[in-house]
């Protein structure tokens, strides 16, 4: 038997998050300021010095704006991954039930009754470790998915 499974991200998950969130908040709103202000002069260029330079805040800012934005997406891609989830899983559990006329997909759906749950109910065999069905005491293979329950 192997381990625990390891958990997904890094190491330091909840500090890489943090540094995404303070960068991306730091770094959005100096990029848009970098880049009206290299917007503003350009516009305004008298022929006095470099427009090039100019264009070139207003390319950079930009620049440090996308950035910043990338970090603030990094930062709160849980949050946003958890409200996807919140929002479509509903929508496909009904799917699946209206799909499968009440006897659901794989489990999720299920609003009818068939009996086939009865018979987890009164098995005392092991449990499977893909699926969680218990099965019958003698069984060697999971009834559910066919996983071996050695």
């Amino acid at each position: 038997m192997s381990g625990p499974t390891p958990q997904p991200g890094l190491r330091n998950q909840a500090g890489a998050r943090t540094f995404f969130r303070v960068a991306g908040a730091v770094l959005a709103p100096v990029g848009i300021a970098t880049c009206l202000y290299g917007f503003v002069s350009f516009v305004r260029y008298d022929g006095d010095g470099d427009p090039l330079g100019q264009m070139g805040l207003f390319l950079g800012g930009f620049l440090v704006f996308a950035i910043g934005g990338m970090f603030l997406n990094l930062g709160f891609a849980g949050v946003a991954a958890r409200y996807g989830a919140g929002e479509t899983m509903p929508v496909a559990k009904d799917s699946a039930s209206y799909l499968s006329d009440g006897r659901g997909i794989m489990g999720a759906g299920r609003t009818v009754d068939d009996g086939s749950h009865a018979r987890e109910a009164t098995a005392a065999g092991p449990y499977c470790r893909s699926c969680g069905v218990r099965n019958d005491a003698e069984a060697r293979f999971c009834d559910n998915c066919g996983g071996s329950l050695a």
